[in-house]
């Protein structure tokens, strides 16, 4: 039986389920929840690596949004549950003080830095909202190894409308009944 907590979704799934995602398929994550795309999957020494780089990164990124933005942050450091849907979850880098806000930190490349904040990151601001009952997401993003950028996205219900209606579809159609999406 498959593990209940991978049957869960994230708000960085959004863009591999809209296929709007460029390094992952809709199929890939459904493997992947599912457990069948194990042998391809990287060692659990580079997975522990890849965290270790992720997570020191984000500590950088959140001290400098903090420096540029004059925002202080605190550490949230849990799983928040959707109260509606349990299958819908978020882990947020930091909570903004003083303000119900949350933060995001990302780290892309191969893009145009003029181009600013990917539309695969500002769905995952709106499942975090969602999740948190957040009114905005600030985004603090290094692009290209090079260039810091912070954004500030507020809540839009229509989007988060139109999130949920395809993370529904892809938990209880292809998650819950284990039928792939391609």
């Amino acid at each position: 039986m498959v593990e209940r907590d991978l049957k869960c979704i994230f708000g960085n799934e959004i863009g591999i389920i809209l296929g709007i995602n460029t390094t992952r398929t809709i199929k890939e994550l459904y493997e992947d929840k599912l457990k069948k795309g194990q042998s391809r999957h990287e060692s659990l020494r580079e997975k522990y690596e890849a965290m270790y780089w992720i997570n020191t990164i984000k500590e950088i990124l959140c001290k400098e949004f903090t420096i540029r933005s004059g925002k202080r942050v605190r550490k949230e450091l849990k799983t928040i549950i959707d109260e509606e849907y349990d299958f819908m979850r978020s882990k947020v880098d930091r909570r903004i003080v003083g303000e119900n806000s949350i933060l995001l930190c990302s780290i892309y490349s191969g893009i145009n830095p003029s181009e600013g904040i990917n539309e695969s990151i500002l769905l995952e601001c709106q499942h975090n909202m969602r999740v948190t009952k957040a009114d905005k997401c600030y985004v603090a993003c290094l692009i290209n190894d090079r260039r810091f950028i912070f954004k500030e996205v507020c809540r839009d219900e229509e989007v988060i409308s139109n999130i949920i209606k395809e993370e529904k579809t892809f938990f209880y159609n292809h998650l819950q009944k284990e039928i792939s999406p391609v």
